[in-house]
């Protein structure tokens, strides 16, 4: 005679996470379910139609332009809600917004601003729960001391972030453009429910870092694992503890970002089983100096000679800072679909 299943013998299965997938130029369609294409090299820019698309204003490193793709795991619903633009599947949500710096005093109070909409949006959001973020602003070095556009930025974003923040800091990218246009552009991926934020054991938290690097300290978190164990990596640099290494120093400081790569998903790996073990690899490659793409381009195909890579020439968070690194690690079940 068979028993009655218990409700504790089903596993949950873990909502899908939007898969990402990188295309070189533009005749591909877009897919149905696409929850957002990224066009780094288009301009910036805050209305738009058709797909959610978001063009970022930044200038290809590479020979061609390139789009991330962010694709849901179903049927996609797109909106607005005030400032914020939205497409949304059953589990995940991508936004975006944009503000003309003018109509503020400063950054500062162009991105408390910012913040305080997405902090607004997210309350009343069903999808509450940041996962990942990216932040581009136009000149993120200018400025001495605590008066760098970075630093104020970091300030305007602590004001503006609240009750959004409940499960953490999210992952998260802030880079300069080197074309300016006048916008603070931020987009981001949320969920119905939390993810698991991964911080790097060769790096302090960038929440914790000491007074030396500004009033206010970054707010984000290394990493974030999905539940069915994508993995969503910060913008890395070559950041030992809290202080920059190599300064000026592309080659030594491309090895140094590779081992902070190398130790946070080992990191991940133990912190959370279900990370992937074996998952398809995507980085966005931001470099200040152009010239210095093909080498850089070299060494990473020799480190991680599967992924596929998104070059773009922009300003790093620091002035002693020459690329910085972005990843997506995600299930090959997912890659393969």
């Amino acid at each position: 005679m068979f028993s009655e299943p218990r409700e504790r013998d089903f596993e949950p299965v873990p909502p899908r996470s939007p898969r990402v997938e990188y295309r070189d130029g533009r005749n591909a369609p877009i897919p149905e379910n696409a929850l957002a294409v990224v066009r780094f090299s288009d301009p910036a820019h805050i209305e738009g139609g058709g797909p959610l698309t978001v063009g970022v204003g930044l200038t290809a490193a590479g020979e061609l332009a390139a789009d991330a793709i962010w694709c849901g795991a179903g049927p996609v619903t797109s909106g607005r809600r005030e400032k914020v633009r939205f497409a949304h599947d059953a589990d995940f949500l991508f936004g975006v917004i944009e503000a003309r710096e003018a109509d503020y005093p400063d950054i500062r109070g162009a991105t408390t601003a910012v913040y305080a909409a997405i902090d607004a949006f997210q309350r009343g959001s069903a999808f509450p729960y940041l996962l990942r973020m990216w932040n581009f602003i136009d000149a993120v070095n200018e400025g001495a001391g605590d008066l760098e556009r970075y630093r104020q930025f970091c300030i305007g974003r602590a004001e503006g972030f609240g009750e959004s923040l409940r499960a953490g800091y999210p992952a998260a990218t802030a880079i300069g453009r080197q074309q300016p246009n006048g916008l603070v552009q931020v987009f981001w991926v949320a969920a119905r429910t939390p993810g698991t934020p991964v911080e790097n054991p060769r790096q302090v938290s960038a929440y914790r870092y000491p007074r030396t690097h500004g009033p206010v300290s970054p707010s984000f978190s290394r990493a974030t694992v999905l539940a069915d164990g994508t993995l969503l990596i910060s913008g890395t640099a070559s950041i030992v503890g809290h202080a920059s290494q190599h300064p000026n120093d592309w080659v030594a400081q491309l090895a140094e970002t590779l081992r902070n790569l190398d130790s946070l998903i080992a990191h991940a790996r133990q912190h959370r089983n279900a990370i992937v073990t074996d998952g398809e690899m995507l980085l966005t490659v931001y470099i200040r100096e152009r010239s210095q793409e093909n080498a850089i381009a070299e060494r990473i195909r020799t480190a991680f000679p599967n992924a596929r890579t998104i070059f773009v020439a922009a300003d790093i968070c620091r002035r002693e800072l020459l690329l910085e690194i972005e990843c997506v690690v995600q299930p090959v079940s997912r890659a393969a679909d």
